[in-house]
This record gives structure tokens, C-alpha cells and sequence, in this order.
């Protein structure tokens, strides 16, 4: 059973299905494009629809801050006072909570540039120390 598969499987417990033509990959590497203003655009758009869902239903969600807060929480710490009592808000929160540490990082982080130089300069670093221990292993009787 593939990975969709699996994840229809769940997903059927709502009475939702991926669609077939939604190519996931894709839609990962386009949210990792401009992270700051993807993360922004997951938290306003998560917040309308976890108000939606959750207004009327849950004490703890009065307005469109309520569900904001809940929304970002959950994209980090997942910690909060507010807590899913529909199907779609848990929903909802579990996307959150598993997209939401990468892409906050992915947004903290910086541009991938300078990662990438940092990186190959470790690298560097490293197969220098790697050569002189090997040199002294070399002359070492």
C-alpha cells in the first residue's frame, strides 16, 4: 500500500479523499520556496477554517483570534489552552502539528544560500582535519 494510499485510508474516517491529481511532492517543495510568507498564508487560511469548524461548537473558540492563536500553537510548540472538538478542527490541528515545526524552520532558518555555503565551509573543514590525522597517522610509527 503506497503512502497515499495509507493516507486516503485515514482520511476516510472524515469523509475525505486525496484527489488523484494532487501532486504532494510538488506542493511540499513550493511551501519551502518562500516559507515566511507561506507560513503566514497556512495560519490565516488554517484560522478560517478552524473557526469555522470549531464556532458554536467549542467554548474555548469565540472569535477569529482564538482559532489564530490555536493555529499558530500549533505550528510549534502545540502547546495551548484551546483544543480540537470537531472532526475537521482535529483535522485541522494534525496538519498543523505535522507540517508546522518544517516550515516555521524552514522560515527562521534563512535562505538556503547561505546555509549551503556554511555547509560546504564544514565540509572543507572537516577533509582538512580528516587529511593532518592521517598524515600524522602516516609518519606515527
Amino acid at each position: 500500500m503506497t503512502w497515499r494510499e495509507q493516507l486516503n485510508q485515514g482520511l476516510g474516517a472524515f469523509g475525505l479523499r486525496i484527489p488523484d491529481s494532487l501532486p504532494l511532492d510538488q506542493l511540499a517543495v513550493k511551501l519551502t520556496d518562500n516559507p515566511c510568507r507561506n507560513t503566514a498564508a497556512l495560519v490565516a487560511v488554517t484560522s478560517l477554517l478552524f473557526y469555522a469548524a470549531e464556532r458554536g461548537r467549542n467554548a474555548k473558540v469565540k472569535d477569529i483570534f482564538d482559532a489564530s492563536i490555536y493555529c499558530s500553537t500549533c505550528l510549534s510548540v502545540g502547546y495551548g489552552d484551546i483544543f480540537a472538538r470537531t472532526p475537521l478542527g482535529k483535522l485541522i490541528g494534525t496538519t498543523l502539528m505535522t507540517l508546522g515545526p518544517a516550515l516555521s524552520n524552514a522560515a527562521l532558518d534563512g535562505p538556503a544560500a547561505r546555509r549551503d555555503t556554511t555547509q560546504q565551509e564544514i565540509l572543507q573543514t572537516l577533509k582538512q582535519i580528516l587529511g593532518r590525522l592521517a598524515e600524522e597517522n602516516v609518519t606515527t610509527p
